[in-house]
């Protein structure tokens, strides 16, 4: 049976989150009463003929078995709408086998294609697509973090007006006033949204213009990509945005440019760069990074200088002067040495049309604009970089904020419509963005989560979350691809677009909406272009075309650049795992480690070891931030690498209404912000305040320092001795008795080389494999349960570090030193070399963790998983167990995929082929730095890795003959100034 929607929203609000012996009483209340009695006969007409031969006991079963038929009961369950797999089942498949669907997913500022894992019917993991431009079947931390965000039971659930419980006919009807009362006139109607992404949202605004004459659409984003729109416009006339082609580029600079790490389209930057350093090849490209604060970017770079924010333009302006543009005078000295502009410059130079400049989010617009002319003047244009126009508005969140603010204080804003965003937490302070919306007639608020902003607007409506809801986004290289939804929403939420349909008098739903936006090539059928588009992620031939463009440097006669030479600046960044403050409330990513810091569940000012030093600060110490009238206080973490007179804090702590697991972590960031100064403000005063404040790292809870954990090397000792990274030494006997071989022998192997430190192995593995979150408390004690971390090592002066990241998950050791402690056999090895825990015959001695010489082993204290949540329950890979406390437990080699494979190789009398086991860690993994496969097979990539000159094995001293083992770093610093490399 089904019901009407508009009873079964109706039932969801006056039900609310009842379960069990509660949801019946409130149900039975509910049928006593005669108008609602009076719907349900209406709604359900069958039960209406069988009332009369029921009681009243038979009566409510069959109603409350109707209801949870109809969706008003807690299952997930498939969308209405028919959606395409990415991958068609066979039909000899059981139904229980998981199905992949291909989406879109845009998390922390970058946009790439995504497979949706789904067990009957419910989305537990997210894959890469290897078929989207961008994504190559990679993606990051935050993406892998969707899915828990997707059953996070803090969600919103249920429209809320004026604090009160509601339904969506109910906004339906103030919706329909709304739209016949600014029918004639908009002036008054303004809406506030994100980057507008999406084709269809852009369509959507159109309309809504059209149809509300006079009414005013604002886009601000917390981290905005504002001065590189403006760079572009300052060199081109017009605000064009830039495809890069790392992977051409033998020569790169980056100004504060973190490509690897925050940029729009990292994932595909990060294989393209990986794919230029490879010391087998005859090409291996070099990084020059200037940066204030070190980033993975800065980690992987050859040359690294640590400069600050303010002078990084008078450097390009030294280094435009000696590559010839003419008009690059710098006023003053930037403070880098000149025999390092000299070999920069050289560089560049004899690289010409293989070079490549580019500038980060945080430097001004005429630092942009200096890049692109740099790359003109190199003959970059059109080989490493090239140029297109957004087929979708690309507008500056600073001038939609003054616009807003304007109009805010004139009064001249009736109905403020807010698309997603939290603008209360996440605008400037000085933009007192709470103060003027309290001034607002009429505020409406859609959003994931009950937030502040929620909380400040009369109508709260619960948005559905991106793998509920049909959609569409273009990628950073303008390459546009669906969403698709891979469930029905689990709550009562709607997505913006069918939120703006209902002020439109649009009653098409989502899916037409998306579906109208692309229209198949002429000569095409159009059912067959949008399966197609479905099941491939990506929509064909909608990448805009490369303009041809030529940089103009007007600008440069009008700069006038100086930098402070004592003040301290104050740096803004994004926070690497929550971003602005929009995943707060997601439990595996604030505990995974932040990549530099190895922080979790919370946010510091970074300070250089020499203010740490003339301050007396060390990590943890509470430190008075002022600028400009605003302060607040924040830990000190001291932070090797960083600019001597910046400090850096970072957005998306101290918020104040998320949910269980954000509220109240860190400090607010916001409150020292300025909407005339983003990025960067200058005149920052610190004062020590003697407190403290407990500080959860993970770096020192299983280092191997002083081991030669990570080594590396240069390309010219490479090519002098490959096999340098090697021990010399000879393995020494042991007394243990070889292994009879197996069918297989499976083993990892991971390039140092390619890793590029980002952490998606850490929660791509967490999400596989159900590893629980701890929390700050016991992660400070040295009690976090990720199977593999990612360890991070400096080397040489604090001032100027190298950087180096090392992901470490089990060895699985063929001489294991866990398995001969443990007094009641649950560590075991298995006839293919799988080091396996058997749950139930652990006791929790923990004698196997002392043995470990990686400490890599993890033991459950306490009962970390959660059993009682119900949307949690959901969440979990059915394939691997859940643990509960008293256990150790490790990584297993993905040891579910490995038995998949086995059952399918079986079945068809042969054996797995290589690749066809893709551990979590190695299908997520950006660079393909992992690798992973039988190492009996000698033409399996992994056997070709354990071959190459720069194989080691981790601690190999120890004789305990490491399944998992690595390749070394290698570096090209330039031959002038390898000495300060």
């Amino acid at each position: 049976m089904s019901g009407e929607p508009a009873l079964i929203d109706a039932l969801r609000t006056r039900l609310g989150d009842a379960r069990g012996p509660r949801y019946w009483r409130a149900l039975e209340e509910l049928v006593e009463q005669p108008a609602w009695r009076s719907r349900l006969r209406e709604a359900f007409p069958q039960l209406a003929q069988l009332e009369p031969q029921l009681d009243r006991r038979g009566f409510l079963k069959l109603l409350g078995a109707s209801l949870a038929l109809a969706g008003l009961g807690a299952c997930s369950r498939p969308p209405e709408q028919e959606i395409v797999p990415w991958v068609r089942r066979p039909d000899q498949l059981p139904p229980a086998s998981p199905r992949f669907y291909a989406s879109t997913l845009a998390c922390a500022g970058d946009i790439a294609g995504v497979l949706v894992e789904t067990h009957q019917g419910r989305p537990t993991k997210i894959e890469g697509n290897p078929a989207h431009p961008t994504s190559l079947g990679a993606t990051d931390p935050t993406m892998q973090a969707a899915v828990l965000e997707l059953w996070d039971p803090d969600r919103s659930q249920a429209p809320l007006h004026d604090g009160a419980a509601a339904s969506w006919d109910d906004f339906a009807r103030e919706a329909q006033r709304l739209a016949a009362r600014f029918a004639h006139d908009g002036r008054g109607l303004h809406v506030l949204s994100g980057a507008l992404d999406s084709p269809t949202l852009a369509a959507q605004r159109e309309a809504w213009l059209a149809r509300f004459p006079g009414a005013r659409w604002h886009v601000y984003e917390p981290v905005d990509e504002d001065n590189a729109r403006e760079g572009a416009r300052l060199a081109f006339g017009r605000p064009l945005r830039a495809r890069y082609r790392f992977d051409r580029a033998q020569v790169i600079l980056a100004l504060d440019a973190d490509f690897l790490g925050t940029m729009p389209g990292r994932l595909l930057h990060a294989r393209d760069f990986v794919a230029g350093r490879r010391p087998e090849g005859d090409r291996f490209n070099r990084l020059y990074v200037v940066e204030a604060t070190p980033t993975l970017t800065g980690a992987k770079a050859d040359h690294r200088w640590p400069l600050a924010s303010a002078r990084i333009g008078l450097f390009a302006l030294e280094l435009a002067n000696l590559l010839g543009v003419d008009g690059a005078r710098a006023p003053q000295s930037s403070g880098i040495a000149p025999r390092r502009l000299r070999a920069l410059a050289q560089d560049l130079d004899a690289r010409h049309g293989a070079g490549l400049v580019l500038a980060g989010r945080a430097q001004p617009p005429w630092v942009h604009a200096l890049a692109h002319l740099l790359n003109e003047a190199l003959g970059n244009v059109g080989r490493t970089v090239e140029y297109y126009a957004p087929a979708e508005p690309w507008e500056a969140s600073a001038a939609a904020l003054d616009e807003l603010t304007a109009a805010l204080d004139a009064g001249r804003v009736d109905t403020l419509l807010i698309l997603d965003g939290n603008p209360v937490y996440a605008m400037p302070a000085d933009a007192r963005f709470g103060e003027r919306l309290a001034r607002v007639p009429h505020r409406i608020h859609l959003g994931l989560y009950r937030d502040e902003t929620a909380a400040a607007c009369h109508w709260h409506l619960p948005r559905a979350h991106a793998l509920e809801s049909w959609s569409d986004l273009r990628a950073a290289d303008g390459s546009a691809s669906l969403v698709q939804p891979v469930i029905a929403p689990l709550y009562d939420g709607r997505s913006a677009h069918e939120l703006l349909a209902l002020f439109l008098g649009d009653t098409r739903d989502a899916r037409e909406q998306v579906r109208s936006t692309w229209r198949a090539p002429a000569g095409t059928d159009p059912d067959a272009f949008w399966i197609a588009s479905l099941q491939a992620g990506v929509i064909a031939r909608s990448m805009p075309p490369a303009q041809r463009v030529r940089a103009d440097d007007g600008f440069l006669g009008k700069l006038a650049p100086v930098a402070e030479d004592d003040a301290l600046e104050l740096l803004f960044l994004p926070d690497p795992t929550v971003w602005d403050g929009r995943y707060a409330n997601n439990g595996w990513l604030q505990e995974c480690p932040k990549p530099l810091t190895t922080l979790t569940w919370s946010n510091v000012a970074l300070v250089s070891p020499e203010l740490a030093l003339a301050h007396g600060l060390k990590n943890g110490d509470a430190l008075e931030l002022r600028i400009g009238g605003r302060h607040t206080q924040a830990p000190v973490w001291v932070m090797p690498g960083q600019a001597p007179r910046s400090v850096s804090v970072f957005l998306g702590y101290g918020r104040r209404r998320v949910g269980r697991v954000g509220e109240g972590l860190g400090f607010d960031a916001y409150l020292l912000r300025r909407a005339g100064a983003p990025w960067r403000d200058g005149g920052l005063r610190v004062n020590r305040t003697g407190a403290r404040y407990a500080l959860a790292a993970t770096q020192r809870h299983h280092t191997m320092e002083g081991r030669a954990p990570v080594r590396a090397g240069t390309l010219d000792a490479y090519r002098e001795r490959p096999d340098f990274a090697r021990d010399d030494a000879p393995v020494p006997p042991s007394f243990y008795p070889e292994r009879p071989p197996g069918d297989y022998a499976w083993a990892m192997s991971v390039d140092l080389n390619a890793c590029i430190g980002c952490g998606a192995c850490t929660l791509a593995c967490q999400a596989e494999n159900n590893i629980p979150v701890v929390g700050a408390e016991e992660v400070a004690r040295g009690r976090e349960m990720h199977w593999i971390r990612v360890d991070r090592y400096y080397e040489g002066d604090a001032r100027t570090p190298r950087i180096h990241h090392q992901p470490v998950p089990c060895m699985h050791c063929e001489h294991a030193p866990c398995e001969l402690v443990c007094p009641v056999g649950a560590t075991v090895h298995d006839s293919e070399g799988l080091n396996v825990q058997v749950y139930n015959r652990c006791v929790g001695t923990r004698f196997c963790s002392n043995n470990c010489p990686y400490k890599v082993r993890r033991f459950n204290f306490l009962q970390y998983s959660d059993l009682t949540t119900e949307s949690l329950k959901a969440q979990r890979n059915p394939d691997v167990s859940v643990r509960n406390r008293g256990v150790m437990e490790k990584c297993t080699y993905c040891i579910q995929r490995i038995e998949t494979a086995h059952i399918a190789a079986d079945r068809e009398n042969r054996r797995i082929a290589d690749g066809e086991v893709l551990t979590a860690c190695q299908a997520v993994c950006p660079t393909q730095a992992i690798v992973f496969g039988d190492q009996q097979d000698p033409a399996s990539a992994v056997s070709r890795q354990k071959a190459s000159p720069r194989h080691y094995a981790l601690l190999q001293e120890l004789n305990t003959r490491p399944r998992t083992t690595y390749l070394a770093a290698i570096r090209n610093p330039h031959p002038a100034l390898e000495d300060d490399a």
